[in-house]
């Protein structure tokens, strides 16, 4: 039980950094209080597609709240398609409106979904891209094709990848000077927490079509490697995908802890998605 506790706690603090967040509410007047958006309104509020099924609800109560001009899905075909696919192939037995998995993008079925549930449409759709890297480069590719540049942003991206979603544009936007003023706000599209169970992991909050947890675990681990700046990461002195990020003493000793406990090493980069 002390292990599980343990481990569990080690998950939650590697889940909270991860999940970068610069507002307390996705509100307008809490966007304008605590962003500084004059009246409370983006520009533009991006989704990013992933396998978890209940970020869409995330979007539709911001489309709901009038927090942004305009919204647009981004996701192609990834490492995390399998899973959304897998989701809707379920919800289609209920749901007539959704696309046949295995076939359209991410930003396609997740759309679909908002319609369906929701009747509500995103304004943009990007189906290009496999990764966290071309899901900003193609994004920025159809806002520049547009003729669009966005004075403010809100990036909603999985919880696990927002805080590497927001270094990856940081990144990008250093060859792309037109977009080097805007204003970006991360919004995490849904808050996870773990607890101890009968000396095991258990979810104490989690959106719908939450990663299996074994996943979930690899992915929290693979983004801590991934965003250390050293030869084998993402950043300057590796990849150089990602600006330098400083983790704190207090994530790298939680996850050298989950991993003492639970053996989980990270998800491993897919050389077909990055």
């Amino acid at each position: 039980m002390a292990e599980a506790t343990k481990a569990a706690g080690a998950v939650n603090v590697l889940a909270r950094w991860c999940a970068l967040r610069d507002v307390s509410e996705l509100r307008r007047e809490t966007l304008c209080t605590e962003a500084g958006l004059a009246d409370g309104v983006a520009d533009l509020f991006v989704l990013f597609g992933g396998g978890v099924t209940g970020t869409v609800e995330t979007l539709a109560a911001a489309m709901r709240a009038g927090v942004a001009r305009r919204y647009a899905i981004v996701g192609g075909r990834g490492h995390a398609t399998y899973w959304l696919d897998g989701a809707i192939k379920q919800l289609r037995e209920g749901i007539d409106l959704l696309p046949e998995p295995g076939v359209v993008s991410e930003a396609e079925m997740l759309d679909a979904l908002l319609l369906a549930r929701h009747g509500l449409h995103a304004d943009l759709l990007e189906t290009r891209s496999t990764n966290c890297g071309n899901n900003i480069a193609y994004l920025l590719d159809l806002l520049e094709g547009e003729g669009d540049v966005p004075a403010s942003v809100i990036l909603c991206q999985d919880a696990v990848m927002q805080r590497r979603m927001d270094v990856t544009w940081r990144r990008q936007v250093m060859d792309r000077p037109a977009f080097a003023s805007t204003h970006v706000i991360n919004w995490p599209a849904y808050e996870a927490e773990l607890a101890d169970a009968e000396g095991g992991l258990a979810w104490r909050k989690a959106p719908e079509g939450i990663w299996p947890m074994e996943k979930y675990l690899q992915l929290l681990l693979g983004e801590v490697a991934r965003l250390t700046d050293d030869e084998a990461g993402y950043g300057p002195c590796g990849r150089d995908f990602v600006v330098h990020v400083d983790v704190p003493a207090e994530v790298q000793a939680a996850a050298a802890t989950l991993r003492a406990a639970c053996g989980e090493a990270g998800r491993a980069p897919d050389e077909r998605f990055g």
